[in-house]
């Protein structure tokens, strides 16, 4: 590589250099690449800057009569991320390092360090929005586990306060008509009672987690039971029209389900709809599942970044699962539509 005392040789210095045509237009080209590509920095043994393309001089705000500073009075980093990318380009020396990172103020930078001749090379990458994805990320996982300690907090309580207290008081009915069948008689009975009382009281807790219709029946006489089952309480029509394929796998059966479950939900607390459109066809190789509702609507960017948001979160979550893609078309005053469309055939693995 050709370099000057402050830099790399400009395109229009070529000229006073006797190189053929065809070598000059070449090195202008690179030499343009360089300038215009991701911030680069050459540094000596003393972490000097010997080089610093035009990015790197954009992204750190330097002019090029600092070249011969030290890297470390340019960045004027923290002294933890100091030290640690002063051990980062000792390394670099004498091997090649990738996937490093430091931060300058609210910014966060990638870089690839690695030795050339007695120089130090770095290619440096502004990827302070990544971070806030990872954050973003992070977040929902953690809202994920705190969403499943609750719902294991739930079932705990229900299973103790519900049928926990109905095993315990039939024991007590038992334990008496035990000590004396003649003076509690009526006990044994009493016993069974409570027993199929808390029998019903987990047929209920386990058909919320896996719903008995479903697995028995199939989809068409799951979803049949749910919309008869909620939307006339709250006066809201609602028409069907269910043409499931046969031999749907379990899971697809379940995810399908769930997703139908949590829009139903979101009608009844949010969209104050009186009419209600839930429709499942099957085109050639895909389930196309539709529904329909005219209530108030919402706007979909200010749904997502609420508390409340976070089912449509778990909507699509559970499309991606299955491989399919998810429509969603609302506005305040026009109700809202989702379609979905999913894959009956599993799609094969993506090739790395």
């Amino acid at each position: 590589m050709i370099y000057v005392t402050k830099g790399l040789l400009k395109p229009k210095d070529l000229k006073r250099l006797s190189i053929d045509p065809d070598t000059e237009q070449a090195l202008v080209y690179f030499l343009s690449l360089v300038e215009e590509i991701s911030p680069i920095v050459a540094l000596d043994k003393h972490n000097t800057v010997r080089f610093a393309n035009a990015s790197f001089q954009k992204e750190f705000r330097i002019r090029p009569v600092m070249i011969g500073a030290d890297l470390f009075s340019i960045l004027k980093l923290d002294s933890k991320e100091e030290e640690n990318l002063k051990e980062n380009l000792n390394k670099s020396r004498h091997t090649k390092l990738q996937n490093q990172e430091f931060r300058k103020g609210n910014k966060f930078y990638g870089y690839t360090a690695f030795p050339f001749g007695n120089s130090i090379g770095m290619i440096l990458k502004d990827i302070s929005q990544n971070k806030k994805l990872q954050k973003k990320v992070a977040n929902l996982h953690t809202k994920v586990l705190a969403s499943q300690e609750e719902e294991r907090s739930r079932l705990a309580r229900e299973l103790h306060d519900g049928v926990g207290q109905l095993i315990l008081a039939a024991k007590l009915h038992f334990q008496a008509y035990q000590k004396s069948a003649k003076d509690h008689a009526d006990s044994f009975k009493s016993g069974l009672s409570l027993i199929d009382r808390a029998s019903q009281e987990l047929r209920e807790i386990y058909t919320n987690l896996q719903p008995s219709a479903l697995k028995e029946l199939g989809l068409e006489a799951a979803l049949t039971s749910l919309t008869t089952g909620i939307f006339p309480l709250q006066k809201i029509k609602v028409k069907t029209e269910f043409k499931v394929p046969e031999k749907i796998p379990q899971i697809v059966q379940n995810q399908i389900f769930r997703i139908l479950q949590e829009i139903c939900a979101n009608i009844l607390k949010h969209a104050q709809a009186d009419k209600v459109e839930l429709r499942i066809v099957s085109d050639k190789n895909t389930l196309v599942v539709t529904t329909k509702d005219n209530g108030k609507g919402f706007r979909e960017k200010e749904a997502r970044i609420k508390p409340t948001g976070f089912g449509l979160e778990n909507i699509r979550r559970r499309v991606e699962d299955l491989n399919g893609t998810l429509f969603l078309e609302s506005a305040p005053g026009i109700g809202t539509t989702y379609v979905l469309r999913i894959p009956l055939k599993q799609r094969s693995k993506e090739k790395i």
